[in-house]
C-alpha cells in the first residue's frame, strides 16, 4: 500500500511494527486493509499468488466456546475408529472428545485443541481432540495443476520436559482410508506439520506403500525436520505440483514441496518414491485433512526414549495447538 503523505507513512510504519511484534506475518495480516476486502481473498483467507480457486477453507468463525463447523468437520471421539485399530493404531493413550474443554473456537476467531490431564484418586487420564474434514470436501490435484494445502497455526509454549508425549499434527490421508482403516500406509499420508515432546522443531513426512520398508521407508517414512519456535505463528503449507504432467502416466515429473512462512524447507520427488502406485496415492488420489493433539504413543515414546506421557507432562493451553485457518487451493 502506497502512502500519500509523510504522516501516513509514519502511521503505516507504526502499525507494521505493532503487527510484527504481535507475531502476525504481514503476508497474512495486511497492516491496514482487511483481508476480506482485498483482491484474492476468500473469506478471511488470502489466495496465494498463482492459485485461482479454493477447494476447501475454514477461518473458524463462530461463537466463543463453540465447536468447529459441522458442515466442514467431523469430530472424532473415543480411542479408535469403529472396526479400526485400538488407540488409533499409534499407541496414543488419550480419549478424544467433543467437549469445549478440548476443542473450541476462541475469542480471537481461532480453533484451540487442548489436551487435558485429570488425576482422580491417584489415577491419571487424558482427553484431547481430533477433527477431520468431511467427505463432501475431499479434494485432489488434477493433471496439469498445482494444489496447495496450508494452515496458520501456533503450538503451546510449555517446556519440553512438561510436554513429553504431547503430539500435535496437521496432516492428510487418502480418502480410501475412510471406512477401511486397514489399508495404511498404502492410501498415502502427508504430514504437513508434526511436532512432539515440546521440541522446537517440526517434522515433514510422507508415508506410503507397505507397512515395513517399501518406497517410503516405513515405518519412518520419507521425512525431515525443521527449526520451529513454540508460541509463535507460522504458515505451514505443501504444494503438490503436477503442472508438467500430461496424464497420470507422466507421474515421474511430479513433486510435493513443504513451505514454512513461504520458505521452501523440503521436497519429495516422484523419482525418489520411484513407485507409481505409491506416488498415485500420495499426489494424485483424493484426500482429506486432519488436525489433532495426541498424547503418548509409539512415536513420542521412541523419540523420548521413555514411555510417555510422564508424571511431569502437563496439559492445558501451554500444550495446545491453536489454528487460525485451514485452506486448500488449486491453480
Amino acid at each position: 500500500m502506497l502512502s500519500n503523505s509523510p504522516l501516513q507513512a509514519l502511521v503505516l510504519l507504526a502499525v507494521i511494527a505493532v503487527r510484527e511484534t504481535a507475531g502476525f506475518p504481514l503476508f497474512y495480516r495486511p497492516a491496514i486493509a482487511s483481508r476480506a476486502a482485498s483482491v484474492g481473498v476468500v473469506g478471511n483467507i488470502r489466495m496465494p499468488t498463482g492459485f485461482k480457486s479454493t477447494l476447501f477453507s475454514d477461518g473458524f468463525a463462530g461463537a466463543v466456546g463453540s465447536l468447529p463447523s459441522s458442515d466442514r468437520w467431523t469430530i472424532d471421539t473415543g480411542t479408535m475408529y469403529p472396526g479400526g485399530a485400538a488407540q488409533w493404531g499409534t499407541g496414543e493413550i488419550e480419549t478424544y472428545t467433543s467437549s469445549p474443554t478440548n476443542l473450541q473456537i476462541t475469542s480471537a476467531g481461532t480453533l484451540l485443541i487442548t489436551p487435558v490431564k485429570t488425576t482422580v484418586k491417584g489415577k491419571t487420564s487424558w482427553t484431547s481432540a481430533r477433527i477431520e474434514s468431511k467427505k463432501t470436501w475431499d479434494f485432489s490435484c488434477a493433471v496439469g495443476k498445482k494444489l496447495r494445502i496450508e494452515s496458520r497455526l501456533k503450538l503451546g509454549a510449555n517446556s519440553a520436559a512438561s510436554q513429553l508425549g504431547i503430539w500435535m499434527a496437521f496432516w492428510s490421508l487418502g480418502s480410501a482410508y475412510r471406512g477401511n482403516y486397514q489399508n495404511w500406509p498404502a492410501i498415502g499420508e502427508i504430514d504437513i506439520l508434526e511436532s512432539l515432546n515440546g521440541q522446537a522443531k517440526s517434522m515433514e513426512t510422507v508415508h506410503c506403500g507397505t507397512p515395513n520398508g517399501g518406497p517410503c521407508k516405513e515405518t519412518t517414512g520419507i521425512t525431515t525436520s525443521t527449526s520451529f519456535a513454540r508460541n509463535a505463528w507460522y504458515t505451514a503449507a505443501i504444494v503438490i505440483d503436477r503442472s508438467a504432467s500430461k496424464s497420470a502416466a507422466s507421474w515421474k515429473t511430479e513433486t510435493i514441496t513443504w513451505l514454512l512462512n513461504e520458505r521452501v524447507i523440503f521436497t519429495v520427488k516422484a523419482s525418489t518414491v520411484n513407485n507409481q502406485a505409491a506416488w498415485t496415492a500420495l499426489a494424485q488420489n483424493s484426500k482429506y485433512l486432519l488436525l489433532n493433539v495426541a498424547v503418548g504413543g509409539y512415536f513420542p515414546n521412541g523419540v523420548a526414549g521413555v514411555t510417555t506421557p510422564t508424571t511431569a507432562t502437563i496439559g492445558g493451553t501451554g500444550s495446545a495447538m491453536e489454528v487460525d485457518y485451514v485452506a486448500v487451493f488449486s491453480t
